[in-house]
């Protein structure tokens, strides 16, 4: 298993970059450390985030996570109404995120569409019920 250790720790003050040097890595440099660090786990075997539904193949025990941002968006496959392609005629598949049916499929598939046509548009911002739309914002004050 590969160690972490090959991450530099601090740059030259002022060059706010931040360089993974695991040997065969062209990865462009991280403006962070905290992003250097999260891209370290790309090198490494370890998944310490599992999901936490029971029965679930990424839970305790399976496959797990890298990183904990996966963690969370793999979550809204279980929490899905399923995203049906509006141009399909059998209507029969699901995607359990907007994003996988958009990127996926319809790119693939329906490359003659319009990413703003309407019948798509209307599948897309189906929301799971109670379900936040888009990231949480800090609010001033």
């Amino acid at each position: 298993m590969p160690s972490i250790q090959h991450i530099q720790t601090v740059p030259p003050h002022g060059t706010g970059s931040f360089q993974c040097d695991y040997l065969g890595c062209n990865a462009a440099p991280f403006q962070t450390q905290y992003l250097l660090n999260s891209h370290a786990n790309v090198h490494s075997q370890n998944r310490p985030h599992f999901c936490p539904v029971p029965g679930c193949a990424r839970g305790e025990g399976g496959k797990g996570f890298k990183r904990k941002n996966e963690m969370i968006r793999h979550g809204l496959v279980h929490d899905s109404p399923g995203y049906v392609c509006p141009f399909c005629p059998d209507q029969e598949h699901k995607y359990p995120r907007p994003d996988n049916l958009q990127r996926r499929h319809v790119r693939v598939h329906h490359s003659e569409r319009n990413k703003d046509d309407p019948a798509l548009r209307e599948v897309l911002l189906q929301r799971p019920e109670g379900g936040p739309r888009g990231r949480r914002r800090r609010t001033g004050g």
